[in-house]
């Protein structure tokens, strides 16, 4: 039996932190009892719970919809298998999704992803894109006024410490 836990745990450190991510989020996905479809109406070539590991790998890789597709989910078969995708998304379809998906449910995933990784800090990115102000455009920036997400910063971080204590 210590011979299967070893060759269990050898496989499980090998494995990618991306697919370990996306079992993750499945199982969270499980957990939550999100539904596999939206409706009954839906197209079925993806579920939500693809959907939602598709968008929180996006964000968590920091690349843009198109480069995420074309060039990165083109070069993981593993990633592909363990999502259980039998074609390639379009990048579009994961912009819309983002922009039809109850934001109530994305938040119940992540916020369960984030209570089974034991995740103790959060990135906080105010423009709602995911990705952290430090990668905004010199346009972007000029536009909110970047003093604006210097005082942001430090008011998550105020509120860091009080929860510590």
């Amino acid at each position: 039996m210590s011979k299967k836990r070893s060759r269990d745990d050898d496989v499980k450190r090998y494995e990618s932190r991306y697919i370990r991510m996306v079992k993750a989020i499945f199982k969270v996905c499980k957990r939550q009892c999100v539904p596999l479809y939206s409706s009954k109406f839906s197209r079925k070539d993806f579920t939500l719970w693809q959907h939602i590991a598709l968008l929180a790998l996006m964000q968590r890789i920091r690349k843009s919809y198109r480069e995420y597709v074309n060039d990165y989910l083109t070069t993981t078969e593993k990633l592909v298998r363990t999502l259980g995708l039998s074609k390639l998304p379009h990048f579009t379809s994961i912009e819309k999704f983002l922009l039809r998906v109850p934001s109530i449910l994305l938040e119940r995933v992540l916020g369960g992803f984030i209570r089974l990784t034991r995740i103790r800090s959060q990135v906080f990115a105010p423009d709602s894109s995911g990705f952290s102000p430090h990668h905004a455009s010199h346009y972007y920036a000029l536009r909110i006024k970047r003093d604006i997400l210097s005082s942001m910063r430090k008011q998550v971080k105020q509120k860091e410490k009080k929860e510590k204590r």
